[in-house]
């Protein structure tokens, strides 16, 4: 056998698992959404682009797309800068070291749908556990509806962050454990301050975990749905909607099947817009670096 097709070999298994699971169901929602199918029990007839057309004017739709614009600017520099805070601290070793890692890496292990249920007994209230300790400490002049109509959206952002703050975290503790220490050694002898090795060493060496985590902040933002759902269900009047949630609703509650695939299919082509160019770029400054 030719040495060349050896490596497609061992990659057969994994390109037909994906394809067979992941892209001929894409190819069938991408259909799906140019028909007027409404439920599982028949297809639907040939519309072509009209669901498209008909997002444009959907006020819950790009009601939806708003708010994930929010979750996305909010999910590419919170929990990435504060990940990369506690990667450093953790990293460091002193007493207690090992109970701050379960603490900050606790919520990775739990899913968001269990993340929304913790965050909204939280948030509960009178007797959630944020306005208890705003009360105990003289602070509840600060107490809102904190899923209300007004701080909700942030509310349910927050909770969420705090799960990716902690995958972010493992990837950035990983990245920071890559880093040659002689490099880190090197500039503190040529007089490079804290700040100065931070900037000009260790962030440009995070380069390929931040790809991760970026990469990861941008795809949970775009498809937050279970925990959308477990808090809000999108209320209070559509405040805190995203567009995978409104995906959900449109196909399985209003069982339009086709116009809910329309709103998958921009989903996807949004993850890829934002995700693929990012990823490229970022592959390619790695390459010149290491040339």
């Amino acid at each position: 056998m030719n040495a060349r097709y050896v490596p497609w070999l061992f990659l057969m298994p994994a390109i037909v698992i994906y394809g067979f699971f992941g892209a001929i169901p894409i190819f069938q929602t991408f259909y799906i959404s140019m028909t007027d199918q409404v439920g599982v029990a028949a297809p639907g007839e040939f519309i072509g682009l009209n669901n498209y057309i008909d997002l444009l004017s959907d006020d819950y739709f790009l009601n939806s797309l708003k708010n994930t614009g929010i979750w996305v600017a909010c999910f590419l520099f919170v929990p990435n800068t504060l990940a990369i805070i506690i990667a450093l601290l953790v990293k460091r070793t002193f007493w207690g070291a090992s109970l701050i890692k379960t603490v900050f890496f606790m919520p990775l292990a739990l899913s968001f749908a269990i993340v929304g249920v913790i965050w909204a007994w939280i948030y509960e209230p009178g007797v959630g556990l944020l306005d208890q300790l705003l009360t105990l400490v003289g602070l509840d002049f600060l107490i809102v509806e904190w899923l209300g109509p007004h701080a909700g959206n942030f509310s349910v952002i927050a909770a969420a962050a705090w799960r990716q703050v902690a995958f972010a975290t493992v990837v950035f503790l990983a990245g920071l454990s890559a880093i040659p220490q002689e490099l880190i050694e090197a500039a503190k002898v040529d007089g490079g301050t804290r700040r100065q090795i931070f900037f000009r060493v260790t962030l440009p060496l995070l380069k390929p975990a931040t790809t991760i985590a970026v990469s990861s902040a941008l795809i949970q933002a775009l498809l937050a749905t279970e925990i959308v759902l477990t808090m809000t269900r999108g209320g209070p009047f559509g405040t805190t909607e995203v567009v995978g949630y409104r995906m959900y609703m449109e196909t399985f509650w209003n069982y339009k099947f086709g116009y809910g695939a329309s709103i998958g299919v921009v989903v996807t082509l949004m993850t890829a817009t934002l995700v693929v160019p990012y990823v490229r770029r970022m592959a390619k400054a790695q390459e010149r670096e290491w040339g």
